[in-house]
Formats: C-alpha cells, structure tokens, sequence
C-alpha cells in the first residue's frame, strides 16, 4: 500500500496543475503567445493602409499635437517586468513618426512595424470616470490581477523614491493595469470569439527631445493584432440633423446614425445574418451587465470592426462603467439602451426578414 501511495503522490507532483481551477491571470493569458507570437525572420506583407478601419478622431488629429509628436516623437516601448532583483525590460518595440495612428479617449496608438499596434496609457487622474467601482475590486485584491513579477516590480519600484506622492502615483498605475484587464475580462468571458486579443502590460515610454535626450515615462500598455476591416461608423450616414437650441446646432451639430450596410460590396446574406446574430449576442451581453452588475458596457461605433475579406464582428478597445455615471436619455428609459440602440439600427440596414 506504501507502494501504491508514493506512486500516486509521485504522478500528482509530476503535475501540480490536476484538479486545480485555473486563476483569472492564467485564463486571460491564454492563447496570447500564440496569437500575438510574431516572427522577426519572416518578412510579413504589412496590411494597405486603404484596407484599415478609418476612424476620422484619431486619423485626424489636431495641429497641436501633431507638431508636439514632431518635435518629442516616440522612439520604442519595452514591457517592464522584474528580474535578477531589478527592473527588468524585454519585448523591444520600435516606433516610428509614421507610426502615429492618433489617440482615443485613454490611450495613444501607434502602428508597429509589423501587422500589430501598441497603445500607451494617457496619463489620466483618479477622478476620472473610469475608475469607478471595479478600479476598488480590483484594489482590495491586487495579487488577483496583476502578476507576481508585476507586484515585485511595483515594491521595487515604490523603495527606490521617498516621495509619498511618487509612491501613489506607482500604485495608481498598478492598479489601472489590472483594471484595464478586469475591463477585458468581463467581455472575453462572454464573448470571447469576438474580442480582439490583447495583452496588458506595465511599458516603459521613451520619448526623444529635439536634443535627442529620451525622456521615460511608465505607463500601462496593451499589444492588439491589426485587423482589415471597416469601423461600425464607416456604414453611417448624416442625412437627419437632430434639432438642439441655436447655439448648439452651430457649434456642436447631432446627427441621427442611419446606417448602409450596402458600403460592404457585394456580400452573401448568410454572411449579413451570421453578423446580425453576432450583433444580437453584444446586445444580450450589454442588458446582463445593465441588469446583473449595474455596468454599462460603453461600446461605440468605432470600437466595433467587420473584417474583411471574413466579415466577422471584432470589437475592441472598450470599457465598462458603473451605470450611475450614465443619465438615461428622453428616448431611452436606462443608460444601455443608447448603445442597444445603435446596433438595432445597423442590424436592420441589413434588410432581413
């Protein structure tokens, strides 16, 4: 029996992950070195940028800050980890001028030299909006969503200042990644066939000054295959202006969102019924979290892809906000239903029965 005993507890050390249920980190992760694995020694044809999503905000940026680029561009970004009892960097990845994709609300975006885009945390304050009450959740348990190497690095970090201030600012940081990840999270559990991969990591920012002096900064950042494809706003259409007082119609104008989905080309309906039905499971998830967790998944057009030449629905880029921060509008009796909404109307410029 002795025998017996030590021969199983042998093949149970042999592999300690039996029985185990995997942990939030481990789930989220994986996958991603396979999809995101790129090879340096093969030269991959780069995507035309006439078969990109066009998105008006951040292709367009303004003069400001497209000066401000020019004159301090982005040279690379590494993802900082910790080893050998120090700050450690790896996954080198070079930036260019050309590079500059725009920026959104949270994040710069930048093309890689290969079919992928990194996007770099804007510096953002604890007021925001965004950091609501998951930024708390994931507070109360940090272990839980950021790797051991990242707690080590954040401690690290934290005794080589003296400052109070800089050591908040740290943690603020830390704790925005794993948020960021708990954001992913609550769509990949759902609907994983539909979000696009990512990978959060804490990245370390080099800046060059007209001198050629790098200036550093840390910041979280995330790593996303490039995709051809057309944004959800590309299908719209401006032809109904809502009516608002004066003022605003002069300055800030609202338009109605009338959909084309005839901007596709020539497309087979069983391919416009596989996307409405993949549309109709996005709405189903957005009313469980309006209903089960009070959070409005604030999806937008310009975070939802259609693939080409697959035609396939991939959103990105998104985030989920407790829903007291949203007033219900005079259409809409709940905050949820503005984006519901929006897809509805998409889903019938198909034109299925």
């Amino acid at each position: 029996m002795k025998g017996i005993r030590d021969k199983i507890s042998q093949l149970w050390n042999q592999y300690p992950n039996w029985g185990k249920i995997p942990q939030f980190l481990e789930l989220l992760e994986k996958g991603l070195d396979k999809e995101l694995f790129v090879d340096p020694n093969k030269n991959e044809e780069p995507i035309p940028l006439e078969d990109l999503p066009v998105d008006e905000v951040l292709r367009k940026s303004g003069f400001i800050r497209n000066f401000y680029e020019r004159l301090f561009p982005v040279s690379h970004v590494f993802r900082m980890t910790y080893r050998y009892n120090r700050e450690f960097l790896d996954n080198f990845m070079p930036l260019s001028l050309d590079g500059y994709i725009g920026r959104g609300s949270y994040k710069f975006v930048y093309k890689l030299p290969w079919n992928q885009v990194v996007k770099i945390g804007k510096s953002k304050l604890p007021s925001d909006v965004i950091f609501g009450s998951l930024y708390k959740e994931v507070g109360r348990d940090l272990a839980r969503f950021l790797k051991p190497e990242e707690i080590e690095l954040r401690d690290f970090l934290k005794a080589q200042t003296f400052r109070d201030s800089k050591k908040d600012e740290i943690d603020f940081k830390f704790k925005r990644l794993g948020l960021e990840r708990l954001h992913y999270w609550k769509l990949k559990s759902l609907i994983p066939d539909l979000v696009v991969p990512t990978r959060f990591f804490m990245g370390v920012r080099v800046r060059k000054n007209p001198f050629g002096i790098p200036n550093i900064t840390l910041t979280p950042c995330d790593q996303q295959p490039l995709l051809a494809g057309k944004h959800l706003k590309e299908f719209t259409i401006r032809n109904e202006k809502l009516d608002q007082n004066p003022i605003l119609d002069k300055l800030f104008p609202k338009w109605k969102l009338n959909f084309d989905s005839h901007r596709f080309g020539v497309i087979s309906k069983s391919k416009l019924k596989k996307i409405a039905v993949d549309f109709n499971r996005v709405i189903e998830v957005t009313k469980f979290l309006a209903e089960e967790e009070k959070l409005i998944f604030d999806i937008h057009a310009e975070n939802i892809i259609i693939t080409l030449p697959d035609f396939e629905l991939k959103i990105f880029d998104f985030h989920v906000f407790d829903d007291y921060l949203y007033e219900p509008s005079l259409e809409n009796p709940t905050p949820e239903m503005d984006h519901i909404k929006i897809i509805e109307e998409f889903i019938k410029s198909f034109e299925l029965d």
